[in-house]
């Protein structure tokens, strides 16, 4: 719990192969945290690569021809449908985008299409086709009692309209959970292939809630490839500046 420094910081992350950087998706400072931290590791390992939430497997090619300076950028945001994937202003992401492909960093696609998500939560595992399926590395495991009640208490904490509460909460709360861990489950195994497939660093931006407390995609990435890992969560600290917690 105690702080330390920016550098010392990174200075640590550098025993990982993992760096996981959670941010709330509105927040400048945060995106602002990602780019830092991945400045610094750069500047320690030019042997480094970039992981998305933001984007689904099905647009890696795009993220391919970004990277190697094929697209404008005005041609990548129209490829990647950057405004119906994410819906996030891309400033919020440029300096990332922009620092990878000045470097040629690979960025990695980490996420399954929204759609198939979408599905699970709303009908479950079963529903989905072979071709769907084939997106994760498995039946999402939703066994984690941790982090089912991290999960619980955040969703609890939440403004929850009148109509979702009484009796009809819990099966709510399982539709959620049920996306949740397959959110969890296919960034975790694609944030280790992208560590895998050249043996790179991999810095994964993604949603703080998918990194608390070591619970999320971290921790199923590390339970599937024992890759070390570190996890930094931007908080409030209590003189009201930006804090960074690192795990």
């Amino acid at each position: 719990g105690a702080a330390v420094g920016f550098e010392r910081m990174i200075q640590e992350m550098m025993a990982a192969r993992i760096v996981h950087v959670g941010e709330t998706h509105d927040a400048m400072a945060m995106h602002e945290i990602e780019f830092q931290v991945i400045r610094a590791l750069y500047a320690r390992d030019k042997h480094l690569a970039i992981g998305l939430e933001m984007v689904p497997v099905t647009l890696q090619e795009t993220l391919n021809k970004w990277t190697s300076g094929v697209l404008t950028k005005d041609e990548f945001l129209r490829e990647i449908r950057w405004y119906v994937t994410w819906n996030f202003n891309f400033g919020y992401y440029e300096k990332i985008f922009d620092f990878a492909r000045e470097h040629r960093l690979p960025i990695y696609a980490l996420n399954a299409p929204r759609e198939v998500i979408t599905k699970i939560r709303m009908r479950g595992w079963d529903a989905l086709s072979e071709e769907e399926k084939a997106y994760f590395p498995g039946t999402p495991d939703v066994s984690n009692q941790d982090h089912r009640t991290l999960i619980r208490a955040v969703f609890e904490s939440s403004d929850i309209p009148e109509a979702m509460k009484g009796p009809g909460l819990a099966s709510v709360f399982e539709g959620l959970y049920r996306s949740q861990s397959a959110w969890d489950e296919v960034m975790g195994a694609n944030a280790v292939r992208a560590a895998e497939a050249e043996g790179r660093r991999v810095v994964v931006c993604v949603g703080s809630g998918h990194l608390l407390y070591n619970l999320g995609l971290n921790r199923r990435a590390y339970e599937r490839s024992k890759l070390p890992f570190k996890t930094v969560v931007a908080v409030e600290v209590p003189d009201g500046k930006k804090g960074l917690a690192v795990s």
